[in-house]
């Protein structure tokens, strides 16, 4: 069970995609291995963030904050205070599968290796008001949102480009912000943030 599925959080008034997130922005991988037309795009007004091949990468380090992570920058940068990311690596290819009737779409992601450092910010975030949308933390990066029929295709084409430790492997910027966007009941939530400091990070 995950919290899109708990009716008590809707009965309150609480919509589980609309949570608060902190990301932290690492470099995309070159994914012009999976060809246009095998990328899936939503026309959704709502749903921006399901966009075919993702130019950057994000890493969720918490998803679930009650408050819009923009509106507690100073709450974040406290208990983030001396942290540093560490080296982002890729693990395993997993598959996320749309979670809207409306829209036939697989979201292709890297597991990351769930270093010390992401299990600290995770624990340091959670410090915070928030609600835990998964029982697990599974931090991942989104690779290609992909016609469900081409999934098997975009896959096969990723690991013939990469291996999957190969997909990331670098030191990570710390970038960290807001984002309202992929709702995804699974083990993992992404969504796209970006810090502009003045953009992962579900």
């Amino acid at each position: 069970m995950n919290a899109y599925q708990v009716k008590a959080l809707q009965r309150r008034g609480i919509t589980v995609s609309a949570l608060g997130c902190v990301m932290l922005d690492v470099e995309s991988p070159d994914l012009s291995c999976i060809p246009d037309e095998w990328c899936y795009t939503s026309t959704h007004p709502d749903r921006t963030w399901i966009s075919g091949r993702q130019d950057e990468g994000h890493a969720t380090l918490l998803y679930g904050l009650l408050d819009n992570a923009n509106t507690i920058r100073e709450d974040i940068d406290e208990v983030l205070d001396g942290w540093t990311p560490g080296i982002i690596r890729g693990d395993t290819l997993t598959v996320f599968h749309s979670p809207f009737p409306d829209e036939p779409y697989s979201c292709i992601v890297s597991e990351l290796v769930l270093t010390p450092e992401l299990r600290d910010a995770h624990a340091r975030l959670s410090l915070l008001p928030h609600i835990n949308t998964h029982p697990t933390y599974l931090a991942h990066v989104t690779l290609a949102y992909v016609h469900r029929d081409r999934e098997a295709d975009a896959l096969a084409a990723i690991r013939r480009a990469f291996k999957a430790r190969d997909i990331l492997a670098q030191r990570s910027r710390r970038v960290v912000g807001d984002g309202r966007q992929d709702p995804h009941p699974v083990r993992g939530d992404d969504a796209r943030a970006r810090r502009r400091s003045p953009r992962h990070n579900r």
